[in-house]
């Protein structure tokens, strides 16, 4: 009755044996490593339990960490941001290669975290583009591929607020003075546009719309994927005017290659010109200061800059207090006049 149990003696071992077909279909022939046979049966129920789990969750419990990574790389092909997020699940490599989906939480992250932060010395932003690559591929195995039944709580770490570094339209004419011929149309074209660098470099001439004055980013040419169409100021004019005709296809070259990067020429120039701590992307931060400073509304600036997010133009506010001056005189009382030998001065009206 035992062995039609699954479970049997054998003269050759003190053990219990099983001897099952699992509900999965595997047959397991294998030593309980136990001598009592009530412990055996508990066993062989543990053993039969298990595999009904795992067969209700699928594959959730058994796949690993590399398995996913393998997979999300496959169904990223073409993702903009796919070389950065190969740089950062190369790092975290060490710390999650063997380990289950399941075991992919904050704990089994600390030591990548603290490595980074404290050894590297990379900012916390950083970090938090690791973890959030690590969430995305966890989301992924829950949600679309049934590997994980539950994805756990990230937590990431403390950003400080994002940098608004804008210069001064004195400080842009001394780096338009300090830059090379192959620079100053870039940066002039910048300033007027508020692109980032690569919708500036990547620009064509077919894209460029002089009678109606606009420029056309195509779909995935943008940071967030999708096109828009650039309204041509004559700044921005007279910084395409300057170099058409020089190739026939690329707006932006140096030596009649298109250009990639700005490279330490750029450097140079804002030594030059005495200008400190500003990258290439601060010309969009000025662009979009001046703009607010110049009383557009933030949501033409919104509509103008391709932000999808109301947020990310919140940080110009600060920039043009002027616009709440409205709202802020609603509850002013009014005053009147009010004459004193020697001084005049203004009292709250007590008239309705």
């Amino acid at each position: 009755m035992v062995r039609e149990r699954g479970l049997y003696r054998r003269k050759d071992s003190p053990y219990w044996w099983v001897d099952v077909v699992l509900p999965d279909g595997r047959r397991i022939c294998e030593s309980t490593r136990l001598r009592g046979q009530r412990e055996a049966e508990e066993y062989l129920i543990r053993l039969k339990a298990d595999v009904y789990e795992t067969m209700r969750r699928g594959d959730t419990g058994r796949r690993l960490w590399q398995e996913a990574v393998l997979r999300y790389l496959e169904v990223s092909q073409g993702k903009r941001s796919i070389v950065a997020d190969k740089d950062h699940l190369r790092r975290l490599d060490p710390y999650l290669r063997d380990k289950r989906l399941q075991d992919v939480h904050m704990d089994a992250l600390w030591p990548f975290i603290c490595d980074r932060r404290d050894k590297d010395g990379v900012a916390p932003a950083t970090v938090n583009r690791a973890l959030e690559i690590v969430r995305r591929v966890l989301n992924l195995a829950c949600e679309d591929w049934n590997w994980l039944q539950k994805v756990p709580r990230l937590r990431m770490l403390a950003e400080p607020k994002r940098r608004v570094r804008f210069i001064t339209r004195a400080e842009a004419d001394r780096l338009d003075q300090a830059l090379p011929e192959h620079l100053r149309p870039v940066v002039q074209y910048a300033l007027a546009t508020g692109c980032r660098m690569s919708e500036v470099l990547q620009l064509e001439w077919v894209r460029v719309d002089f009678e109606r004055r606009v420029a056309w980013l195509n779909h995935g040419t943008t940071k967030n994927g999708d096109g828009r169409g650039v309204p041509l100021n004559q700044a921005a004019v007279l910084a395409l005017r300057r170099i058409e005709g020089q190739h026939e296809r690329w707006c932006f070259t140096y030596q009649m290659r298109p250009m990639v990067a700005v490279g330490s020429a750029w450097e140079r120039s804002l030594r030059r010109a005495g200008i400190t701590e500003f990258r290439f992307h601060d010309l969009r931060h000025t662009w979009a200061s001046w703009h607010v400073m110049a009383g557009t509304s933030l949501a033409e600036l919104m509509e103008l800059g391709g932000w999808k997010s109301y947020e990310m133009v919140l940080r110009y506010a600060h920039l043009a207090p002027e616009h709440l001056a409205e709202a802020a005189r609603r509850i002013d009382r009014p005053l009147e006049v009010v004459g004193d030998r020697s001084t005049i001065s203004l009292r709250p009206s007590h008239q309705p």
